[in-house]
This record gives C-alpha cells, structure tokens and sequence, in this order.
C-alpha cells in the first residue's frame, strides 16, 4: 500500500531500502551463492548476505511499521487486515467508519453479479496526455497539480447523491447548473456537501493543520517525526479516494462521479498548458495531473505559478517541483510499453527515470549497464553519437568475446512444476539440463543461465551458468544490447541498423532532436 509513494518502480528489497533507509544489499551474484553451498565453502559470506538482508528488513519493518499504525487508527481496521487491503477498500472501511459516525446510512455491499456487470462496463476517458516531441531538452520546469483529483472531488463537490440533485430548491431552480462537468452531461449541488467530498476535505484540512504545526516544530524531535507519518498517510487516504468511484466492488459506486471527476481534470491540465503556450513557452510533455515546460529560471517558473494559481478555483492548486538541467522524452508510440517514459537530471547530477524499465531479470548485467551509461551520456553529455559510440565499443567487445562470463548471466525464477510449463523458454530448458546433472531445481529456485553458440533455437541454447563454456555473441547483441540501448535511443531516431551496421544514416539529421 506504500508503492504509489515511492520513487522506485522496482520493488526489491535492494531498489526499496536504498530509498528509504540510505542503503541497500550486500553485493553478492546468484552464481556465487549457488556455487558456495553446492562446494560448501565460503557459507559465511552466504550467512553474512543472509544477515544483511534481515537487518535490511528489520529496518524496513521499524520505518514502515508506524505508517500502518497510523492507517490503522484511520480507518478503524487491524495491521493484519491493513496492510492486505487495496486503497479502494481502505477508503471504503474510511467511509463505513464516517457513516457510522455521522449516523448516515451505508450502503450495502455489491453481489458477484453486479460487480461483473460492473467490470463489463466499457472503461471512460481517463487523465488527458500531451505526447512528448521526442528529444533531449535543457532547462526543463516540473510542474504537478497538488492531489488534484481529491482537490476537485472536493472544489465541485462530486458525490453520488449530489449528483443531478432535484432537492435542493436552489438545484431545482437550475443554480446548480454553472457546476456542470465539462462534458456538460452532469451537474452537482452546490447547496449539500456531499459525504465523500466533506469525508476528503477533512482528510486534507488535517493534513494542512498538521503542516503548519510541523513548522513550529524541531525536525528531530519525536513529536514531529509523528506528524510527519500522519501528514504523510493522510495524503495517501485522500490519493485513494477518487478510484474508488470506479471500483466495481464499491458500496458507494458512481461511475458517472468518476467519469466527472476525470473529465475536470482533463479540463484543468489542458488550461494550465494553454496558459503555458499563451505565454510563449514550450510544454514539452503532459501527462494527467504534471507537465514539463521549457523555462530559463526558477523565477520565471514561480511567477508563472502565482499567475496560474490565481485562476484556480478551490482547493485546485499547481506545484512547483523544480528545474532539472536536462531531460530526455520518448513517446509510448515508440518505446512501446509505459505512458511515462521519461529521465530528467537535476543541477546536482541525480537523474531520476520513469518508464524505462532499466532494471529487469531477464536482462542480463551487460545490457543492464550499457543502458543506464546510455542514459549517463545522454543526460550528462547531451551527445546520442557519444553514446552510440559506446554502445557499439560493447558489441565490439562482446565479438571479440572480451565480456565476462558475469556479466552475461541472466536470472530466472521457477514458478511451477518443470513438467507443468507448456511454453518451454530457456530457463525451463536450462532447468532441465541443471536437474540431469544433479542439482535441486524447485518451485521458487532462481535459474542462472548463458544462451550459448550452436545448433538449435534460442531455448535449447540456454545453459546453466556453471557448465556454459561460450557464449552466442550474436543472442547478447541483437536480444540483450541493442533492445536496452534502444529503449533510449529510439526516441532520438536511432535504429537498430545505427547501432550494428555499417550504414549511419541518420547521424546528421539527429542533430535535430537536441532541444535547446
């Protein structure tokens, strides 16, 4: 339940704990765990990494811990049950809690049937996306609406029963209708506050109140360590709220809430980005509740926020995130997969990433690092020819087979039965080769393997790790190398043809894409 607030996309105890305690795993390949207990030397470097990796976890636990306590005395449920839960049924059980409360009437919960017509339901128009110019750009402001979807649930008051109302006197006299959804097809009462929208906007008036306070406050003291775990998860409550209109299991569903709400928010970022080009700058990219637009300096991306905020109604409010010195786009169109594909590097050299994936098993640790010297040079040099430069000295040397065997392992886990695969991919078939040599091959075991030269498909080459000999140079260039420098490299108009070919078209005219 803490994913949405984390910066990593990856999720292993290594990416997770870096980010939230300063300091991750001990260095230690599979290959040489693998080999120590099957030789039964070197256990204690194995006991040492297993030690690290439960001091790791001890940390975790005492830092997140107090972050589900705190949900806890939210939303009225167990630690056990809390941390089980998706956001939409911790703000469901919040709800239920409130009603009860306020002595409103909860509504019962959805039978098997209605939540399948409900999932049958063909899905609405979601946040709205400007597609990025691909390129790299310098000088680039971040800017992101401040939990816009909970701020216009709130401003507008969207909730089931306010929805069309006919009670009101004033909603019937059509006073209500200046608050009509930008597709023009609702309205909502601007009389009653709704549950839900009254339910958030305590969650944030908290939050603000306790904001205040925390200033007054030293940073180390306890008091202000637990208000910052409270601030923190009464954002993420008040996050959650707007899927949960759309939730099939929702006791409290509205697809029309959600289809309004989504419909305000295409409305404001697309009046932002007007401002924005009215105004003479470049908006890069656009992507549901955060755009990036070219700017000279701090300044003038505040005074553009005072301007911009000026026009908003409510609690709608932009964020400035900051200036990054350079960052490259790639367009889903292109790179295939995630909306986001982006990286930025900020004035001190810290380059976050979004979409690229840099991190994946069945990657092996050559393509790994050759995309992320890509993204290096790229941000750092702002030169894609240094960077295809590099990547074809790596595909040099794994021609002359100067690459060690390390760096070609690629890491898979065992999730059934070998006899149970119906798809047979090379860690199955070296698997299988593992298991006639002797070796404990389980469900959950990690298979480390080398495609290797020969005869054969791709598959029927893979060989564990420690009976490989060579390599198919052939299978890291085409399938490992190329594939992970293009995820960058694509969107600057580089092809595969650019990165293992005689041919260079394309070197001059890429000149284009530096966006200064």
């Amino acid at each position: 339940i803490m994913e949405s607030s984390l910066s990593t996309e990856i999720l292993t105890l290594d990416r997770v704990a870096k980010e939230l305690i300063g300091k991750g795993k001990q260095d230690m390949e599979w290959s040489e765990i693998e080999s120590a207990w099957r030789e039964k030397e070197n256990l204690e470097k194995i006991a040492e990494y297993c030690l690290k990796d439960s001091e790791l976890a001890l940390e975790l636990g005492e830092k997140l811990l107090p972050q589900i306590f705190e949900i806890c005395k939210i939303v009225g449920q167990t630690p056990f049950d809390i941390s089980r839960m998706s956001y939409s049924q911790l703000v469901e059980w919040l709800l239920i809690r409130k009603a009860f409360q306020r002595g409103e009437v909860v509504p019962r919960r959805p039978k098997h049937e209605e939540i399948q017509k409900r999932r049958m339901s063909p899905p609405y128009t979601g946040g709205y996306v400007l597609e990025p110019k691909e390129g790299i750009y310098s000088n680039i402001a971040l800017f992101d609406f401040r939990s816009l979807y909970p701020s216009i649930i709130i401003t507008h008051n969207i909730s089931p029963e306010t929805l069309d109302c006919t009670i009101c006197e004033e909603c019937k006299r059509g006073e209500s209708r200046k608050n009509t959804d930008p597709d023009g097809k609702h309205y909502y009462c601007t009389i009653r506050t709704g549950f839900i929208p009254q339910t958030i906007r305590e969650l944030v008036e908290e939050r603000m109140e306790i904001k205040k306070r925390m200033k007054k406050l030293d940073k180390t003291s306890e008091e202000y360590k637990k208000l910052k775990i409270r601030q923190h998860v009464l954002k993420i409550m008040a996050n959650s709220s707007y899927g949960y209109y759309g939730y099939p299991g929702s006791r409290w569903y509205s697809r029309v809430c959600a289809q309004s709400a989504a419909s305000w928010g295409r409305f404001y970022i697309k009046k932002v980005i007007e401002m924005a080009k009215a105004k003479g700058y470049t908006v890069i990219y656009g992507d549901t509740d955060s755009l990036f637009v070219k700017m000279k300096s701090k300044k003038e991306a505040l005074e553009f926020l005072k301007e911009t905020n000026a026009s908003l109604p409510g609690l709608i409010e932009l964020d400035f995130q900051g200036i990054y010195k350079s960052g490259i786009f790639v367009s889903a169109k292109t790179g295939g997969g995630a909306k986001k594909r982006y990286a930025l590097m900020d004035f001190e050299g810290n380059i976050t990433i979004r979409g690229f994936e840099r991190v994946r098993r069945d990657w092996s640790k050559i393509a790994k690092i050759t995309q992320e010297r890509v993204l290096e040079v790229v941000l750092k040099d702002e030169s894609p020819e240094k960077a295809v430069k590099m990547v074809k000295d790596v595909i040099d040397k794994l021609k002359r087979h100067e690459v060690r065997k390390e760096d070609l392992v690629i890491y898979s886990q065992i999730t059934k039965r070998i006899g149970e695969y119906e798809q047979i991919g090379p860690h199955v078939i070296a698997a299988q080769k593992a298991i006639k040599a002797g070796r404990k091959i389980e469900v959950g075991s990690v298979i480390s393997y080398i495609i290797t030269k020969g005869p054969g498909s791709i598959s029927s080459r893979a060989e564990p790790v420690d009976t490989a000999k060579d390599y198919d140079e052939e299978y890291y260039i085409k399938h490992q190398v190329i594939p992970a420098a293009l995820r960058i490299l694509s969107g600057l108009g580089y092809t595969e043809k650019d990165l293992y070919g005689e041919q260079e078209k394309g070197q001059t005219s890429l000149k284009g894409f530096l966006q200064k």
